[in-house]
């Protein structure tokens, strides 16, 4: 039932999937109680392990993890945010009139990896000097994920350059603040290792909020921008500067040549030539102004460049991008995001970690039913409260 409750898109199909699968006539309420009341007592667990997390020092925070759980040769972590609509009963309705809300996610992928005496992929992909790959680079949401194409048009079967290999995927998911998801995301890396390995890296989009999470619980980690966003930010410059578009195109691949290869300081420069050429966009400047987009894009190279160092990650095996975040978003979205569905603070917050245990490599959902099995007194629900 909670299994259901949790992954179906909805307690009615949950009921309907019960009877036609397994012939059980469960209500959709009964579902829904079950799915709630197991979600919280897991969460409960999860702060007992939080807790005992933030006690430590701080050295060993940072340094240290259980004593059973081997370090993965490489800790990846990377962190996004999905959307759901959230509404209390007796509440009123939002200022803003709308009951969408931002859900914080976090992966934590165990991975292997081989470094190089030097770069493996110093040239620039030929997918990414393509016009096709314009589209998906103006809309993040669709270029992560997909199979590369090459100059032809060809989809490719081998990724454009060398990635570290997946061993071990765990989600972590909540309706709370950055700030309360920063301790939460931590303690289930210390849980896992993570915080032993030699290797450790964050991977994320370049987002404030995220940055500033990172380094705060995962300030000895290196921090990596994902490369799909920093070239999105010069394609949209270069259409900016260069209205033709063979002369846009041009700019684009001079911007993402230099990236790659870690020039960062080489386009910011550009950068300043153009915003002198063109002038200090003025108060209240539309988000379309040229003036406005080169202000932007140069904000964000130099607010990230030192996470811009795209050479030196490769050649340590590094990943480059966050689009296994972006396709985990979509898993946890799949079940609590939609225009029909509005949760409450609880009931929001239970299935978010539900939804991201029951889509964790670890199984940790094995371990919590083993847990209540052992710790069962025999009491309803209900009468027990």
């Amino acid at each position: 039932m909670v299994y259901a409750g949790a992954n179906k898109a909805s307690y009615q199909v949950a009921s309907d999937d019960l009877k036609e699968l397994a012939e059980l006539d469960i209500k959709t309420e009964r579902i829904r109680l079950a799915t709630l009341r197991n979600g919280k007592a897991r969460q409960q667990l999860d702060k007992i392990l939080r807790d005992a997390f933030l006690e430590k020092s701080i050295p060993d925070q940072n340094n240290s993890g259980p004593a059973d759980k081997d370090a993965p040769e490489l800790a990846v972590v990377m962190s996004d945010g999905g959307r759901y609509q959230r509404f209390d009963r007796g509440s009123t309705k939002p200022e803003s009139g709308s009951f969408w809300k931002e859900s914080r996610m976090a992966i934590l992928l165990s991975m292997k990896t081989k470094s190089h005496q030097e770069d493996p992929n110093a040239e620039l992909p030929d997918f990414l000097q393509d016009v096709c790959i314009a589209k998906k680079l103006a809309d993040m949401g669709k270029v992560v994920g997909e199979n590369p194409k090459d100059q032809r048009g060809n989809v490719s079967d081998e990724p454009p350059w060398q990635r570290p290999e997946l061993l071990s995927k765990d989600v972590v998911a909540s309706g709370q603040t950055w700030k309360e998801f920063g301790p939460m995301a931590a303690s289930a890396a210390w849980y896992a290792g993570f915080f032993k390995a030699t290797e450790k890296v964050f991977v994320s989009d370049g987002s404030s909020a995220i940055e500033e999470m990172q380094q705060q619980w995962f300030g000895n980690f290196t921090s990596v921008l994902d490369i799909m966003h920093a070239l999105s930010y010069s394609l949209a410059v270069a259409r900016a500067i260069h209205r033709e578009p063979t002369e846009s195109w041009d700019c684009y691949r001079r911007f993402a040549t230099s990236i790659w290869q870690g020039k960062v300081d080489d386009v910011i420069a550009e950068l300043d030539r153009h915003q002198q050429e063109l002038g200090i966009p003025p108060d209240g400047a539309s988000e379309t102004d040229a003036r406005e987009i080169i202000r932007r894009t140069r904000v964000y190279y130099r607010n990230h460049r030192r996470r811009m160092n795209y050479p030196e990650y490769r050649r340590r095996g590094y990943p480059l991008t966050s689009s296994i975040m972006e396709s985990t978003v979509k898993q946890v979205n799949r079940r609590i995001k939609g225009s029909e569905k509005f949760w409450s603070t609880a009931g929001g917050e239970a299935i978010l970690g539900l939804r991201a245990s029951y889509i964790s490599d670890s199984k940790p959902m094995d371990d919590y039913w083993k847990r209540t099995q052992k710790t069962v007194d025999g009491c309803r629900a209900y009468l027990a409260a």
